[in-house]
């Protein structure tokens, strides 16, 4: 009866990754955004909600509902839209900032600092200042209580944050993404713990990790080459030209292609691909737009991507 119940269990394990399995069909594009700013780096929100993006070179950092209402501005500071984290419950987004101090000097002074940020805009400081600084990532408590994992940040008290609820703590604390995290700079990929001791898993420069859902994959850019491996270095796949990739599921990743002048995009398409480096498949083939920066909704039913040509943000129904 054990042999079974096993047998029983890894059949319906199986049923539900296929069924998980996307064919690459995407349909209904819609802009989100419509004005004359151009935007990048779009991110949905855990519970699916909310869509969070920047300005192009990652200035302020904005916040607008799926369907296009409501386009909030919570930020207008430099450098937040780079690698900026929504937390847990969907309230919160931790961003590092930039800014720079004139010293008579001919390359002015940089400082970075860690804040938090709600969706009415209201700003919480976690970090001092920092010349150079790794944005950081969430790490939660069992009593719900956020903090933060950064490397290279001296942290300040964070009582100001808001605390998950007793319920959401259980489960948050269930996800591999809430206690791995990754720290790239121009030499190395590294592997951030719970605790923020960071791990070389990956030497060369290495760029845009995403973690896979079950927490046992990286994908990443290798210079120009889309990478999958084991998150302790062990594996490695290079699927092949492309940039900034998104894990679907646990076995599918999408990304995009994109060709430049030295100065401009000219062209770019996504496409997607199995983790294994297998079913490289296009998956749009527009002349009018240059597709770029694609993610994936929590429940896997709607896509994100930003247009390089008219640096709007869009959403379309995915299969």
């Amino acid at each position: 009866m054990k042999k079974i119940f096993l047998l029983i269990t890894v059949l319906l394990a199986s049923i539900t990754q296929a069924q998980d399995l996307k064919q690459g069909v995407i349909s209904n594009v819609t802009r989100l955004t419509n004005d004359d700013v151009m935007y990048e780096n779009p991110h949905w929100s855990p519970d699916g909600t909310k869509i969070a993006f920047t300005k192009f070179g990652y200035e302020g950092l904005f916040v607008i509902n799926p369907n296009g209402s409501q386009k909030v501005q919570i930020s207008n500071a430099e450098g937040v839209g780079y690698r900026f984290q929504w937390s847990a419950d969907s309230r919160e987004i931790l961003v590092r900032d930039t800014r720079w101090e004139d010293t008579g000097e001919i390359i002015a002074r940089r400082h970075h600092a860690l804040w938090s940020i709600d969706l009415e805009g209201n700003k919480v400081r976690l970090s001092e200042d920092a010349e150079y600084m790794q944005p950081a990532a969430w790490r939660y408590m069992a009593t719900g209580a956020k903090t933060v994992a950064a490397p290279d940040a001296k942290l300040l008290p964070q009582k100001r944050l808001k605390p998950l609820t007793a319920k959401m703590a259980q489960n948050v604390a269930k996800v591999p993404a809430n206690s791995i995290s990754f720290y790239c700079d121009s030499k190395n990929l590294y592997k951030v713990d719970a605790n923020g001791v960071k791990t070389l898993i990956n030497e060369g420069p290495s760029f845009c990790p995403d973690l896979s859902p079950d927490g046992k994959k990286v994908a990443f850019n290798q210079m120009g080459e889309v990478t999958v491996m084991n998150i302790d270095g062990t594996n490695k796949i290079i699927i092949g030209r492309g940039f900034n990739p998104c894990w679907v599921n646990n076995s599918q990743i999408i990304f995009e292609r994109t060709t430049d002048n030295g100065h401009d995009f000219t062209s770019g398409e996504l496409y997607m691909a199995n983790g294994d480096g297998s079913g490289v498949k296009q998956i749009t083939a527009t002349s009018s737009m240059i597709e770029m920066q694609p993610q994936v909704s929590p429940d896997g039913t709607k896509l994100i991507f930003t247009s390089y040509t008219d640096g709007q943000i869009y959403i379309a129904d995915f299969k």
